[in-house]
């Protein structure tokens, strides 16, 4: 009885400093391997709730925690992660929390003092409120683009506040009842809150011109393969108005320019269709004076002496291996790296590995299957043994069988800033074994300034992908074509492009 009693009183202190913390980031996010006090408090919240039966507990989070966690966020409305992230934890010790039963709490929580917010437990107020919480929100709200750059904001929550309030609310299917309330509080700072995954972007990338296709297709198989298998492939190159087109009998490439006038915003849209039974995505490498994949060359020498048709950047993973190499205080991961098999790097990245880039993997197999994995999951013997042909890691992903990544919204993770930063980036999304859709934007240019990660999830979104996955991006962004960078000037120099260690080839010119 006595141990019972000493474990409740852990467990209300640490529930009472966190709910008496004044802006301070007072959560970390728990996953499972995680240990620690605020662990033991977690469950001790739950079993209070009725979700544990069992009063033998230690302060380790274990794989049976996850299930825990995923039935309270259930009963709770919250994405079932099973992680308990701050979110999850500001619901679990509120008096919003619904028990096992579900009921409420019964039992008021502590409220947050008049300022307190942020990170903290958030109070619900109105107009006319007044503290250092309005004002930090605010600042959020400039970050997201609801007040200008320039603006001077204030202490209280006044008229034009709610006004931004009350339209962000309705925008992202929340009450706009006049009440700042939990959910648009945590949406806004967190990306995500109750019922709703991902906050509304505040530029949609639906193509605002599109461009013109003003030439006439041989006639096709339901496949979008040629009708006539004897036939010439089809070829056409129009870098005026923006679209290419290879059509062979196993294989059809159409890549389409787009531009958004009211932004400078160039990207490409590449729809690919092949018979996986003819056709294979080709891990292509840089040979030279190292092993091969070691090296590095312009990906247009190597998409050439693959004698590719259609080529797109991969993860440089011989990039972190030099870095790692040349520089090892850093430590570079490489990740999982398989190539046609053969294991390059049999690196499993550690839980908390989460600089940039996160080095999730997408795996391709024999079939034409592509399936993304997280970086911890599995190592590179597991991806042998599964059958996989080849996998990249880099990443995040971005759609996983139609969900969006929230660990893309996790602010404590290192590369949270990267991914809303614009950048020239390049995505690939699986519609079915043998059909894709590649997105590649442009970016550090003068007509295009490149998107966020938020941006190209929405795409893929838009595009209807039902698995998509971020490859390398920046400079490295090459979209090759018939021995020419899409992306790039027509008949660029390649002592002007960066070199790379690999690329995906499509397609064999015979």
């Amino acid at each position: 009885m006595m141990k019972k009693i000493v474990l409740l009183v852990v467990c209300l202190l640490l529930a009472g400093c966190i709910c008496a913390a004044q802006g301070e980031t007072v959560y970390r996010n728990l996953v499972s391997g995680n240990s620690g006090d605020d662990v033991m408090a977690v469950k001790l919240r739950l079993k209070e709730l009725g979700y544990y039966t069992t009063s033998k507990f230690n302060a380790n989070f274990t794989e049976a925690m996850i299930d825990v966690i995923k039935l309270f966020q259930k009963n709770n409305g919250l994405t079932q992660s099973g992680e308990a992230d701050v979110y999850t934890q500001q619901v679990l010790f509120s008096d919003a929390a619904v028990k096992k039963n579900g009921k409420p709490v019964d039992a008021k929580a502590v409220k947050p003092k008049e300022g307190t917010g942020g990170d903290g437990l958030y109070r619900e107020y109105g107009e006319g409120a007044y503290g250092n919480d309005v004002e930090k929100l605010k600042k959020q709200m400039r970050k997201l683009g609801l007040y200008s750059s320039g603006s001077s904001l204030s202490e209280q929550c006044n008229s034009g506040m709610m006004d931004r309030i009350t339209k962000f609310q309705k925008a992202n299917d929340l009450p706009a009842n006049g009440v700042v309330t939990v959910e648009t509080q945590a949406l806004l700072y967190y990306g995500h809150a109750k019922g709703v995954v991902t906050p509304k972007p505040t530029a949609t990338p639906k193509p605002t011109t599109s461009p013109k296709v003003a030439v006439k297709l041989p006639e096709r198989d339901e496949n979008g393969f040629l009708a006539d298998k004897k036939a010439k492939p089809f070829i056409h190159e129009d870098w005026k108005d923006g679209h290419w087109y290879y059509i062979g009998d196993t294989l059809a490439i159409e890549i389409s320019r787009y531009n958004d006038p009211n932004q400078p915003l160039v990207w490409y849209v590449t729809d690919l269709k092949m018979d996986p039974e003819k056709e294979t995505f080709r891990a292509l490498l840089a040979e030279g004076s190292r092993v091969p994949g070691h090296n590095f060359k312009d990906p247009l020498t190597i998409a050439d002496k693959g004698k590719a048709i259609f080529a797109i950047t991969d993860d440089n993973y011989g990039y972190r291996w030099s870095r790692r190499t040349i520089d090892k205080e850093y430590k570079y991961e490489q990740g999982a790296i398989v190539r046609d098999g053969d294991i390059k790097s049999a690196n499993k990245p550690t839980k908390n590995y989460y600089d940039f880039p996160p080095l999730d993997v997408m795996a391709y197999y024999p079939d034409g299957t592509i399936k993304l994995y997280y970086a911890e999951e599995h190592d590179a013997q597991w991806y042998v043994d599964d059958g996989v042909q080849s996998t990249w890691a880099f990443g995040p992903i971005l759609l996983k069988d139609g969900e969006v990544n929230q660990r893309v919204y996790d602010k404590s993770k290192y590369v949270y800033t990267e991914y809303n930063v614009k950048e020239p980036r390049q995505a690939i999304g699986h519609y079915e074994p043998g059909h894709y859709v590649i997105v590649t934007a442009k970016g550090r240019a003068d007509d295009s300034d490149g998107v966020t990660i938020q941006w190209m999830i929405d795409e893929m979104q838009r595009l209807g992908a039902k698995d998509a996955f971020n490859l390398d991006g920046g400079y490295t962004t090459v979209l090759y074509f018939m021995g020419e960078a899409v992306n790039k000037k027509e008949n660029v120099k390649r002592t002007g492009l960066r070199e790379v260690s690999s690329v995906i080839g499509i397609g064999t010119l015979e």
